[in-house]
């Protein structure tokens, strides 16, 4: 019988880190994956009375996530500034960046406003530095490092969430 048992909690556990790592990918979609790994930590706190998830574990957490959503925003709006990018470069990358999401969430649900935010990033820096430069190429070079700063920060938000994950998934392993 205590066999069994501990296949059961194994199991459980499995499940359990399976679910959480799902989450995590959720910021690839825009869906704040980091929060909803807070949420599902807070969750099983509360199932179990806030044993071993402690709410000084939550609130570090926490903490992370936002850390994440300000990496996000500097990396993904700044990476073309230290390119070589304009302020008006800099700044319609950004605004596009939000109009696409926006945009592409009305046509494509999610997957849309994910794709639409990298596309309107690389448009809106392209157009912002054409305006400056009036030339193509250079412009088409920034509207890149728009895209890249965007992809490497959504990587690093991911990465943070998988450190998120370790850290519920430690005090969680059955012992």
């Amino acid at each position: 019988m205590e066999v069994l048992q501990t296949v059961g909690q194994w199991f459980g556990f499995f499940l359990w880190s399976l679910l959480l790592v799902t989450a995590s990918l959720f910021v690839y979609l825009g869906l704040g994956g980091n929060f909803i790994v807070i949420g599902l930590a807070a969750i099983y706190a509360l199932a179990t009375g806030f044993d071993p998830i402690t709410w000084q574990l939550l609130l570090v957490l926490l903490g992370i996530a936002l850390f994440g959503e300000l990496i996000e925003f500097l990396v993904g709006t700044f990476y073309a500034a230290q390119q070589g990018a304009s302020k008006s470069g800099v700044i319609m990358a950004f605004v596009g960046g939000l109009m696409g999401a926006t945009l592409g969430n009305q046509v494509f649900p999610i997957l849309g406003a994910v794709l639409g935010s990298f596309v309107g990033a690389f448009a809106g820096a392209v157009g912002g530095e054409y305006y400056n430069e009036q030339r193509l190429e250079p412009s088409l070079r920034i509207g890149g490092y728009a895209f890249l700063g965007r992809m490497i920060a959504i990587l690093i938000k991911h990465a943070l969430s998988l450190v998120m994950v370790f850290l519920i998934l430690r005090v969680t392993v059955p012992v």
